[in-house]
């Protein structure tokens, strides 16, 4: 097994291989309505604070403001701020788990019942299944699942927000952030009822966490340990992108605004895992690979950088092209109007509803408490939104969405018809 800890600890910031556009000239009045309209999602209580920043494949700076709300972020956040990233940390793992392939470590055709036979024992919930009988009518899968459905979330895992309360209700009761291990999450994981659609039906949720614990079983290794070896000690961003927060660090306190106005978020009200979260101590040995990281923006913009490069930054090549290229080909949702999924990376078709179309192509994603992120491979360009609230007050409109069309407007391609 050949992992690339060794051979990549050092690197320099200076980007080969990638043709970048050059930043544009900043001025006042082409940066002031997007800096407006930033002050103005955080003035009104969309948000409780926002950070943007924007950057060059090669690394420059071209855009950063923010905003902050000081009854819930006392200062507002730079590039330096550490921000709890939730889905973000999928982007991650997947790009681990592809450069593990590239090295012939395991395979996207592999059966998951190959590394973690316990998996054998899942059963999919019936369709007709409804509580306090949950159990009634379980059947087998109706096929085996593969890493690629992991990949694809078409594994039969979910998050509990299903139509089915039989799978919610299970889901919520496993409590699985409060696992010590990975060995202790397997066990939990293995007594939930697989979604009624069985395998092969697309459906968001646990999946990447599920591939994550595969690729250990596969390398012998940690989950932090992978991604540290594959792609953050290569990038030298292991300290500021990982599981876990350094100990004189801190996150900005948890946010809510379901109720339609911005609030302290109460114990247990993130019930994405039916109300515990994520730890991020020090001694932790639980990783969730699709929810379970911590990062400075400035930090996940450098990886960003390396998925937009197709795949080499700064004189390293930590994923062939090819495999980027895969990465973010169409594999789901291929007849969405509004776009299509690579492997959990999306890609916009420019159509987005209540607002003027965008540029299309872009390559976006997000995490559950308003963090987002952009790769513009076409432009040049890798952006992202940082914020952290459950629920933001969004007034019916794409926030994220929006800013990011009046930067392209305004700033990054004024003029420019898509």
């Amino acid at each position: 097994m050949r992992l690339r800890f060794l051979s990549y600890f050092l690197v320099l910031f200076a980007l080969i291989g990638c043709t970048a556009q050059e930043a544009p000239p900043q001025t006042d009045r082409d940066r002031a309505p997007v800096d407006q309209a930033i002050e103005s999602a955080v003035t009104r209580g969309a948000f409780p604070f926002l950070y943007v920043r924007v950057e060059t494949l090669d690394g420059q700076l071209v855009y950063e403001h923010s905003a902050n709300n000081p009854e819930f972020a006392e200062h507002a956040p730079t590039g330096a701020s550490w921000m709890r990233i939730w889905s973000m940390s999928k982007t991650v793992t997947i790009a681990a788990f592809l450069s593990l392939e590239e090295d012939g470590v395991l395979n996207r055709t592999d059966r998951l019942i190959d590394y973690i036979p316990e998996f054998e024992a899942l059963h999919v919930l019936s369709a007709d299944a409804a509580a306090p009988n949950c159990t009634d009518g379980l059947m087998a899968p109706n096929r085996a699942i593969t890493l690629e459905d992991l990949l694809n979330h078409n594994d039969g895992f979910y998050y509990p927000f299903t139509a089915h309360a039989c799978l919610n209700e299970a889901m919520n009761a496993a409590q699985l952030p409060t696992t010590i291990n990975s060995e202790q999450l397997i066990a939990e994981i293995v007594e939930l009822p697989l979604h009624p659609d069985g395998v092969g039906a697309n459906h968001y949720g646990l999946g990447t966490t599920v591939l994550g614990l595969a690729m250990e079983r596969a390398t012998g290794l940690t989950l932090d340990e992978i991604v540290r070896q594959q792609i953050t000690e290569p990038l030298a961003i292991s300290e500021t992108l990982a599981y876990t927060l350094p100990r004189d660090a801190a996150t900005s306190p948890r946010v809510s605004g379901t109720d339609g106005t911005l609030r302290l978020a109460a114990t247990g009200e993130l019930d994405i895992f039916g109300g515990p979260v994520p730890t991020y101590e020090e001694d932790s040995q639980l990783f969730l690979g699709g929810e379970g990281m911590v990062a400075t923006t400035r930090a996940y913009a450098k990886f960003l950088r390396l998925m937009g490069s197709l795949g080499e930054l700064d004189g390293v090549r930590i994923l062939e092209e090819q495999t980027v290229h895969d990465w973010y080909a169409p594999k789901t949702q291929l007849d969405s109007v509004y776009g299509s999924n690579g492997f959990n990376i999306w890609v916009t078709s420019g159509r987005f509803d209540g607002l003027p179309n965008q540029k299309p192509g872009l390559l976006v994603g997000g995490g559950y408490e308003g963090t987002a992120f952009w790769i513009d491979i076409e432009g040049g360009y890798v952006g992202l939104i940082m914020s952290q609230v459950h629920s933001p007050v969004l007034e019916g409109v794409d926030e994220v969405s929006r800013i990011r069309g009046l930067l392209y407007q305004n700033y990054l391609e004024p003029g420019r018809v898509y």
